[in-house]
C-alpha cells in the first residue's frame, strides 16, 4: 500500500484534474442531495467548509438555505490541532482558508459534519492533509453529531492507511450518492 504522502499527491492530483464544468456540477448535485437528507432527518445545524483549492465546492448548499445556521471552522492552532467554529462572515485565514471573521465554538454546535479530505475509504476513513485538525475534532464530538465527508466520487479507493489518532466519519456523500459506515 501507497504511504500517506504517496497518496495526498495522487489524488490532490486527482482531484486537481477534475474538469470545471465537471467540478461545478458534480459540487451541485452532492448539495442537493445533501439538502434532501437534512430535510429528512430535519438538521438545520451544519458544519460545513470553504472549499480549499479543488475540494468539493459546498456554497451551493449554504446559498440555497439561509435560514439554516452554518458553521465553518478556522484554525486555532496547529500544534496541537485545534480548529474553532464559526458563521459567515468569512476572511482569508491561515494557508489562505477562507475562516469565519469570528469564531468562539470549541466544539461546532451543529447536527450534521462535513468533513473534507483528498480520499476516503470504504470503512469510513479519510485522507486529509496531515494536520490532524479533523481527526482531534471527531474525537470530542457528541455521539449524536452525524459525521459525513464529501468529496468527489473519483476520491475513492478500497483502503487507506490507519493510524491511531485517525478516526472514522458516519457516511461518505459524493455526487453519485450516500454511503453509510456504521
Amino acid at each position: 500500500m501507497e504511504d500517506k504522502k504517496e497518496l495526498r499527491r495522487r489524488f490532490r492530483a486527482l482531484r486537481d484534474g477534475i474538469p470545471p464544468a465537471q467540478h461545478a456540477a458534480a459540487s451541485a448535485q452532492l448539495c442537493r442531495a445533501l439538502e434532501r437528507l437534512c430535510l429528512s432527518r430535519r438538521l438545520t445545524r451544519i458544519g460545513a467548509f470553504s472549499p480549499y483549492g479543488s475540494e468539493i465546492d459546498l456554497c451551493p448548499l449554504v446559498r440555497s438555505r439561509p435560514e439554516w445556521t452554518f458553521l465553518f471552522p478556522r484554525i486555532a492552532s496547529t500544534k496541537p490541532p485545534r480548529l474553532i467554529w464559526g458563521p459567515e462572515p468569512l476572511e482569508p485565514g491561515m494557508w489562505g482558508l477562507m475562516e469565519p471573521a469570528l469564531a468562539q465554538h470549541l466544539t461546532p454546535p451543529v447536527q450534521l459534519l462535513l468533513v473534507p479530505g483528498l480520499a476516503f475509504d470504504d470503512r469510513g476513513f479519510r485522507l486529509g492533509y496531515g494536520g490532524g485538525f479533523y481527526d482531534a475534532l471527531l474525537g470530542h464530538l457528541p455521539r449524536e453529531t452525524l459525521t459525513l465527508a464529501v468529496g468527489f466520487e473519483s476520491q475513492r479507493t478500497t483502503a487507506l492507511p490507519v493510524e491511531p489518532q485517525d478516526l472514522p466519519v458516519r457516511g461518505l456523500q459524493t455526487e453519485q450518492g450516500l454511503t453509510w459506515f456504521d
